[in-house]
C-alpha cells in the first residue's frame, strides 16, 4: 500500500470589506446606506430616552438634572429685605461662584412691614395700603435679587393652588417693638431708650404665615426641596434673629419641612445634609455696636441684652468672609428703601430699619448648625465654607 501525501491549501486571505458594507457570514459583502444606519441609531437613542422618560415621574427627572450642579444652596426667609440684611453677601458669593446654584424662597410679600418715614411722604398712605407695600416689596426684592446675582428665587406656596384657585399666599403677620428680656424701661422701649425686640402683634390677619398650620407649610416647601435638591439650607436660628413671628416660624417650617422630604416614602425623597442658622457671634457685635455709638449713632445698649441671633463664638460654626461681595449686598440694601437705611458716619458701616437703631454692616456673616452634618472640628476654628465636608 503506497500512502499519498497531500499539503493542504492555505484559505484565501478574506477580501477587505468596503466602506458602508457588512461581511456576511460566507464572506460576501452586503451593502449597507449609511444614512439608513444613522437612523438606526437614533432610534436606539430614542427609544431609551423614552424608556427613561416612562420610568421617572416629572418631579424625579428635574431632580435628576439638578444633580448636575455639584454645590446647591437653598435659603428661606420671611420677608423682602431679609435676604440681604442677613444673608446677602453669601448670596452674591454663592452667586458668583462656578458650580453653585443658588435658590431663595421669600415666605411672605412683607406686606405688614413698617416703613421709613421718608418712603412715607413719597408714597402716602403706603403704612395702611399693605397691597400696595405688598407690591413695592416685591419689586424691591427683584432688584436687590439683581443686584446680589441672584436668578432663582420663589414665594412659598405660589407653585400651588387654594380652594380658590388662586396661587397660595402667605401674609406677613405684622409685628410691634418690645424691649429686650430684663432690659427694663416701658412697653416698647429698653433701659436706655431704645427697643430691639419683636414681638407679635395683636391682630394678625387671616392666612398669616405665623398662624397657618406648620405641616401646610412644610409640604410647600418640601416641592422645592425635592426639586433642588440642596445639600445646605439656611434659615433663621430658634429665635427669629430678633423675635418677628415669621422668622420664627419660617425657622420651624425648615426644619419640619426638612424631616418630611427624607421620607423614604414620598415622592424623589431628598435628605438635606446641613441646616444652617444665620447668627452673629456676641463679642463682635458688641465691638460693632460700641464703634457704632462712637460714631454718635443710635445703637441698642451694646453691654445690656442682645437679640437672639447674638450667640458666644465658641456656637458660631461657619463664618463666610465675603468681604468682596460688600458693594453688591450694599447695592441690594439700597433697592429694599422702604425698610432699610444706610448709616452715613464717616467710617462706620451701618444699616438701620424702621425702629432708627443701627448695626454693623459687613461682608461677613455667621452661621449656627441647627441640624445635620458637623461642620466645626470640635475645639477648632469655625469653617469657612458652607459645603466643608460635603461630597
Amino acid at each position: 500500500m503506497v500512502a499519498v501525501t497531500t499539503t493542504p491549501e492555505h484559505p484565501a486571505e478574506p477580501a477587505p470589506v468596503a466602506p458602508g458594507s457588512t461581511p456576511t457570514a460566507d464572506g460576501a459583502e452586503l451593502a449597507v446606506d449609511e444614512d439608513v444606519a444613522q437612523d438606526v441609531l437614533q432610534q436606539a437613542a430614542d427609544a431609551l430616552d423614552d424608556a427613561a422618560e416612562r420610568e421617572l415621574e416629572p418631579g424625579e427627572a428635574e431632580a435628576m438634572g439638578a444633580l448636575d450642579t455639584p454645590h446647591r444652596l437653598l435659603l428661606v426667609h420671611a420677608h423682602p429685605d431679609d435676604e440681604t440684611i442677613a444673608t446677602g453677601a453669601t448670596i452674591a458669593a454663592a452667586a458668583a461662584a462656578t458650580g453653585t446654584a443658588v435658590t431663595l424662597v421669600t415666605c411672605t410679600r412683607g406686606e405688614r412691614g413698617e416703613v421709613l418715614p421718608g418712603v412715607l411722604l413719597d408714597h402716602p398712605g403706603m403704612d395702611v395700603d399693605e397691597e400696595a407695600l405688598a407690591e413695592l416689596r416685591v419689586q424691591e426684592l427683584a432688584a436687590a435679587a439683581e443686584a446680589l446675582g441672584l436668578e432663582d428665587r420663589r414665594f412659598l406656596g405660589a407653585d400651588a393652588a387654594g380652594p380658590d384657585g388662586a396661587p397660595v399666599r402667605y401674609r406677613d403677620s405684622g409685628m410691634a417693638w418690645a424691649p429686650l428680656p430684663d432690659a427694663g424701661g416701658p412697653a416698647g422701649e429698653g433701659g436706655d431708650g431704645t427697643s430691639a425686640r419683636a414681638v407679635p402683634a395683636p391682630d394678625a390677619p387671616e392666612g398669616a404665615l405665623s398662624l397657618a398650620p406648620l405641616d401646610e407649610l412644610a409640604a410647600h416647601l418640601v416641592r422645592v426641596l425635592h426639586e433642588v435638591r440642596p445639600q445646605v439650607v439656611i434659615t433663621y436660628e430658634p429665635g427669629g434673629g430678633y423675635g418677628h413671628p415669621d422668622h420664627v416660624r419660617a425657622h420651624e417650617l425648615v426644619l419640619r419641612a426638612v424631616e418630611m422630604a427624607a421620607d423614604p416614602a414620598g415622592a424623589a425623597p431628598w435628605s438635606v445634609a446641613r441646616v444652617l442658622g444665620h447668627v452673629a457671634d456676641a463679642e463682635q457685635l458688641r465691638a460693632g455696636l460700641r464703634d457704632l455709638r462712637a460714631a454718635g449713632l443710635a445703637t441698642i445698649d451694646p453691654e445690656g441684652p442682645l437679640p437672639s441671633l447674638a450667640v458666644p463664638p465658641e456656637q458660631v460654626d461657619v463664618v463666610v468672609d465675603a468681604a468682596a461681595e460688600l458693594p453688591a449686598k450694599v447695592a441690594a440694601l439700597r433697592a429694599h428703601a422702604s425698610q432699610v437705611e444706610l448709616g452715613t458716619a464717616p467710617g462706620a458701616r451701618s444699616l438701620a430699619m424702621t425702629n432708627g437703631l443701627h448695626q454693623p454692616l459687613s461682608g461677613v456673616e455667621s452661621y449656627r448648625l441647627l441640624r445635620g452634618e458637623p461642620v466645626r472640628p470640635e475645639g477648632g476654628d469655625p469653617a469657612t465654607d458652607l459645603f466643608a465636608g460635603l461630597a
